[in-house]
């Protein structure tokens, strides 16, 4: 079996799970791309693959160059290539393509923790500030209300109906990711930019929520090209959709509106881990808010 049908095997099979097609383009990509590696290389049959294979692909990644920009690929995006790459040879191994469970001897790199820089009281006011009174205005203060408030992804918000809104209860059916839904809760302010927004939306009661100047269901996309947009007409140069998730599952902490659990929950993390990244941030947030006393040099050096 050639490596391209081995990929096209897998590819099936995650269309039989039920992978969004958002996932099953991501595969395509990171996979295909190891698969015209290992074509240069003189390996085009899936049998004669070898961990030494991998490994000098993984080693390749890490001194080639970022698309569109002057920079070597950073460690966590070696690391998320590399992902794809060792769920697929599972895949392989487990079909009998290859022989030795080679996606058990991979080491994925260590990636890069930055700190990340949530937005501010101010900016938050700036972004919530800049919405005019129109339908299109009303729309995306609401998108922005649901990021910020509640943590949604962006391809989240895109797949919201107007029967997920549950206005007596104060909360909303969000389908995540994996096609998992759960049911996450709003506030007064949600509440009041969602309400503002359904009374003026040129649409049925029912079907998708947020609509675009075509009143077609806007994708995330859009939501992305918005975003980009606000970034422009807000100043606030680092603004991008998962920025606002950071910043609501950072306060959640700061503002001890739950524990940890409670924001996993909210957030759809399938492992704890991942929401436990954010205790630190808090961590850091919370000895800044409430640090008022001078430092060391402060005393040592008067006046």
């Amino acid at each position: 079996m050639t490596v391209k049908d081995a990929l096209d095997s897998f590819i099936l099979e995650q269309r039989l799970r039920g992978s969004t097609d958002k996932t099953i383009r991501g595969y395509q990509g990171f996979i295909g791309q190891f698969i015209t590696w290992l074509s240069g290389t003189g390996v085009e049959t899936i049998g004669v693959l070898t961990i030494d294979h991998v490994r000098q692909y993984q080693l390749y990644l890490g001194t080639r160059d970022c698309d569109n920009k002057y920079q070597k690929l950073t460690r966590r995006t070696v690391r998320t290539y590399m992902r794809s790459v060792r769920i697929f040879l599972a895949f392989c191994f487990n079909e009998s393509y290859i022989k030795e469970p080679i996606h058990q001897s991979l080491k994925l790199p260590k990636a890069e923790k930055p700190v990340i820089e949530i937005l501010s009281e101010n900016e938050i006011g700036q972004l919530l500030g800049y919405f005019d009174d129109d339908v299109l205005n009303r729309r995306n203060r609401a998108i922005v209300c649901l990021m910020l408030d509640c943590g949604l992804r962006l391809s989240e918000v895109a797949g919201i109906k107007t029967g997920d809104i549950d206005q007596n209860k104060d909360y909303i059916k969000v389908m995540g990711k994996g096609r998992k839904g759960r049911i996450v809760p709003i506030g007064r302010k949600v509440r009041e930019a969602l309400l503002a927004y359904i009374q003026v939306r040129p649409s049925p009661i029912s079907g998708p929520l947020f609509l675009s100047v075509l009143e077609t269901p806007i994708t995330p996309d859009g939501i992305v090209q918005l975003m980009n947009r606000l970034k422009k007409q807000t100043g606030i140069s680092r603004l991008h959709a998962h920025l606002l998730r950071h910043t609501f599952a950072t306060n959640f902490l700061v503002y001890g509106l739950g524990d940890v659990y409670e924001l996993s929950r909210i957030l759809g993390h399938s492992d704890i881990r991942i929401t436990e990244g954010y205790v630190q941030l808090a961590s850091y947030y919370t000895i800044l808010q409430n640090r008022d006393r001078r430092t060391y040099l402060d005393i040592l050096i008067p006046g």
